[in-house]
């Protein structure tokens, strides 16, 4: 993940795995909530200790591994080198990768809809890839830096961001053609970033707007725009429950936003102590990566949602540098880059 924050002319680089990396002081496991809406009053959780680790079901090696995307049953990986591969759940085996986009610096990727999705950012360009073969069956023109994507397999409908242009545009997959452009906000940088669709809508987070905003997907409206804290910026994927929408921030923030879908309202920010990355939610609990590079490795972390404080943090190992979770095929999936591998761990661990 990352934030584009640069002017128009000028040139950006990514690290290894395409992501702001932060640094950040505070030890994991203190669960400070900030209060947003004078009705909730989250308590605050004490220091907590760290458990141990839970004992994976797979360990796959991985030395390229960008980013992961799954339709719920397979995974697909996407290489720092813009190759695919696929990711056997039946078997715990990573398959060779094709070269998709060669040259790949960043972009969404998602899977769904009988097809695996890639967004060039550069090259405004958002390629359609055959999830058996591997092979890009159309590629599809998409304006002002497209970053964030999802995808509706119900639908047929692919959600992307169009970074620069302060725009959502919508892809239908049985034409493979953009079919509605949605304007969110203001056209420059750090622009609409990330997609996540859930409770009937489409919500991106607006980094340059400090907003999140909600897409009726039947009408194509922006049915709310919900104001983010100015320390909380709107730039990563989504997590969704029946009470609340989860949504970290990035940059140097540090925090967790709980968004009311009811009343299209902040309710809680949740300062996590270092890093958080890209949630699920598993039994209604949000779970997330959190990297604290000032003392020592990243961690797992669960939320109560009753007090919006951190009441869980699990080790993953002594050198774990992680990124988003993924749920698929009973478990739980995550890229450990400072070990170059996939860890498969078991769903059960997860709940309550």
């Amino acid at each position: 993940m990352w934030i584009d924050d640069r002017p128009d002319d000028e040139p950006f680089k990514l690290g290894h795995c395409g992501c702001v990396h932060r640094r950040v002081a505070g030890p994991l496991g203190e669960g400070r909530g900030r209060l947003v809406d004078e009705a909730v009053t989250p308590s605050v959780a004490p220091a907590l200790p760290v458990e141990s680790s839970f004992k994976a079901l797979a360990t796959i090696s991985a030395p390229d591994a960008d980013d992961l995307a799954t339709d719920g049953t397979m995974l697909w990986e996407l290489t720092r080198s813009g190759g695919v591969a696929r990711l056997d759940p039946a078997t715990n085996t990573l398959g060779a990768a094709k070269t998709v986009d060669a040259a790949h610096m960043d972009g969404g990727f998602a899977a769904g809809g009988q097809g695996v999705w890639l967004n060039d950012f550069d090259n405004d360009l958002v390629y359609r890839v055959d999830p058996a073969t591997l092979k890009v069956v159309t590629t599809i023109k998409s304006a002002n830096n497209p970053e964030g994507l999802a995808v509706d397999p119900a639908s047929k409908a692919v959600w992307v961001a169009d970074h620069r242009g302060g725009t959502v545009s919508r892809i239908d997959a049985a034409t493979n053609k953009v079919v509605a452009i949605i304007k969110l906000g203001d056209i420059g940088p750090s622009g609409p970033h990330q997609i996540g669709l859930g409770l009937g809508s489409v919500w991106v987070g607006v980094p340059n707007m400090a907003n999140v905003d909600r897409i009726d997907p039947a009408t194509n409206k922006v049915v709310a725009k919900i104001d983010i804290p100015a320390e909380a910026t709107p730039c990563s994927k989504f997590a969704f429950s029946r009470q609340a929408v989860w949504i970290p921030s990035c940059l140097d923030a540090t925090t967790l936003t709980r968004i009311d879908p009811t009343t299209n309202k902040v309710v809680a920010t949740i300062d996590l102590g270092g890093n958080g990355d890209n949630p699920i939610t598993v039994d209604g609990f949000p779970w997330l990566t959190v990297e604290n590079f000032d003392s020592g490795p990243g961690r797992l972390v669960r939320i109560d949602p009753a007090t919006n404080t951190i009441d869980r943090v699990v080790s993953v190992g002594d050198h774990f540098r992680g990124a988003d979770l993924f749920v698929a095929d009973g478990s739980v999936w995550l890229i450990d880059g400072a070990n170059a591998t996939i860890v498969r761990l078991p769903l059960a661990a997860f709940s309550p």
